[in-house]
């Protein structure tokens, strides 16, 4: 017995090859491109001009350089306030080296007053 469905309209359309065919036609497409990279254009142009526009308005001028004898004088300051800050450092390590060998010859003594005290009966 033959199939009745092999000659059928829908074998033909499951057998037969799919091309996507475009919803529009390619100068719609062209247009609609050219049409969103002139507004993008446009609303750079519309930024930069408001930009330049808020600078130029808040952009105040530079003040004057200091003066020659203003950075001699600030330039002096800030050297002795170096050399006094070296000089507290070196007496600080001083200090703190003396108190070092002062805590170690105190160990010392100590730990030989333990063995003498440890020694007696």
């Amino acid at each position: 017995m033959a199939d009745p469905h092999q000659d059928s309209g829908a074998s033909r359309l499951a057998t037969r090859r799919y091309a996507p065919q475009p919803v529009r036609s390619f100068a719609a497409r062209v247009a609609t491109s050219a049409l969103l990279c002139a507004a993008c254009l446009a609303a750079g142009a519309a930024a930069m001009t408001w930009h330049a526009q808020r600078n130029a308005v808040d952009a105040a001028p530079c003040p004057p350089p200091p003066s020659d004898e203003l950075v001699q004088a600030e330039l002096a300051r800030t050297e002795l306030a170096l050399a006094q800050q070296e000089a507290a450092r070196a007496a600080l390590q001083k200090t703190a080296t003396a108190s070092a060998a002062e805590v170690s010859r105190l160990e010392t003594e100590l730990r030989f007053l333990r063995g003498q005290r440890a020694k007696k009966p």
